[in-house]
């Protein structure tokens, strides 16, 4: 009998959702990868947000139980292009904290997720809303956890998000002869701690 209820207790904890924070860590990034269309088609501008924080309930055994919140902090997206020369640097990151994400106005971009769903392939897609400057559409996330050191979780990740559905027009010069692309890119990889 004692058996079994070691047993059943086992179970127990081995599906407990356990709480962890998610920030920065080193080797972390949250990556926004955009396209170029016409005289430029082929490049890419490459921006890092530097700051992000977020909280995640963890059931490892059945992560389709999991839940969390990611919240990345508008005015820290930084461009790091090599292609590009310095004062058109300057204006592309100009650009994006001020026209695309309005970070003055909109601070945050939050992703809240709702469901998540084990692919046979690995990992699972997680779906959730993603807010920009004010609007929430859903989205899917293609996620893989990770095991770390002292009970971290480290997650990649990726999601193909579409600006129009935010009301935000790709940005094109010369006339429309150089363009950016509708849909973008975002890869991350994050660390979350066990909340003590």
């Amino acid at each position: 009998m004692r058996f079994w209820l070691a047993w059943m207790a086992s179970l127990c904890l081995a599906a407990e959702t356990v709480a962890y924070l998610i920030e920065p860590g080193r080797g972390d990034r949250f990556a926004l990868k955009v396209e170029k269309t016409g005289l430029m088609s082929g490049k890419k501008h490459l921006f890092l947000f530097e700051r992000c924080r977020g909280r995640l309930h963890y059931d490892a055994a059945a992560p389709e139980r999991s839940s969390g919140e990611l919240v990345v902090e508008s005015a820290s997206i930084a461009c790091k292009d090599t292609w590009v020369k310095p004062k058109e640097l300057v204006k592309i990151q100009r650009a994006a904290v001020e026209d695309m994400l309005a970070a003055q106005l909109y601070p945050e971009v939050i992703f809240r997720s709702t469901g998540a769903m084990r692919k046979p392939e690995g990992g699972c897609e997680v779906r959730g809303n993603l807010t920009i400057r004010d609007r929430t559409m859903p989205v899917a996330v293609a996620v893989f956890p990770e095991t770390g050191r002292g009970g971290e979780l480290r997650f990649r990740g990726h999601a193909v998000v579409r600006l129009r559905d935010y009301g935000l027009k790709p940005p094109s010069t010369l006339l429309g002869a150089i363009g950016t692309k509708n849909e973008v890119r975002l890869g991350f990889v994050v660390t979350a701690r066990p909340q003590r």
